[in-house]
């Protein structure tokens, strides 16, 4: 995902509240999990599913019925198709970058039950007029379909512009674009650190090893 692009992943509005029994305003992300999933995965056939259950591995779409074809075909007057989209279990989007309209989209499903495995979208802030166009085009299939929205953080959202905007005004891209050096010098410092504590922590842990063994 580009810097300048707000990522939100689209989820069934009935499938949370038969989960849940309401609409919680976040959902949980298990940050180490996927840590530790990314760093020990093995890419031997494809992407194994992730052991454990969070926001990302929940089967949302399982029991839930969408016209794809239909979502695509609206999903066409926004952005263009990718060369790149022709699997059968797969339709993506991808916009000129170049002329700051690096908007995608993708739908991922089974392409016998065509029951969907991902719906995200992300949009690129950059040129601000292109992306309400896009963000209010893939907001308003959301709405019509009674869909609810998820940032990369787990919190979620109606589909409503007002909403959304005000998330934007706080996400990474909106940070890269108001003060670009700042951004990455706050990057830089966040890694600085982490390298100084990682090797703390695993001493930390041999200590407390050696009194086991």
């Amino acid at each position: 995902m580009a810097v300048w692009q707000y990522q939100l992943n689209i989820i069934p509005k009935s499938a949370i509240i038969e989960k849940y029994g309401e609409i919680p305003n976040e959902l949980f992300i298990d940050e180490k999990g996927w840590k530790d999933y990314w760093d020990n995965v093995k890419f031997d056939n494809g992407f194994p599913d992730p052991e454990f259950e969070d926001a990302r591995t929940i089967k949302w779409w399982k029991n839930k019925a969408l016209n794809i074809q239909e979502i695509a075909n609206q999903i066409d007057k926004l952005v263009k198709r990718g060369d790149w989209s022709n699997d059968k279990d797969f339709i993506g989007w991808k916009g000129d970058s170049e002329k700051e309209e690096d908007n995608d989209c993708h739908i991922a499903f089974n392409e016998k039950t065509l029951v969907i495995s991902e719906f995200q979208f992300r949009t690129d802030l950059r040129n601000l007029e292109k992306a309400r166009k896009f963000m209010e085009g893939m907001l308003k299939i959301c709405a019509e379909n009674d869909l609810l929205v998820m940032n990369t953080d787990g919190l979620l959202y109606e589909p409503e512009m007002e909403i959304i905007f005000e998330d934007i005004k706080k996400s990474n891209a909106v940070k890269f674009l108001t003060n670009p050096v700042k951004f990455i010098e706050e990057i830089a410092e966040d890694e600085d650190n982490r390298l100084r504590i990682e090797p703390k922590k695993q001493n930390i842990w041999n200590k407390i090893k050696s009194i086991f063994n």
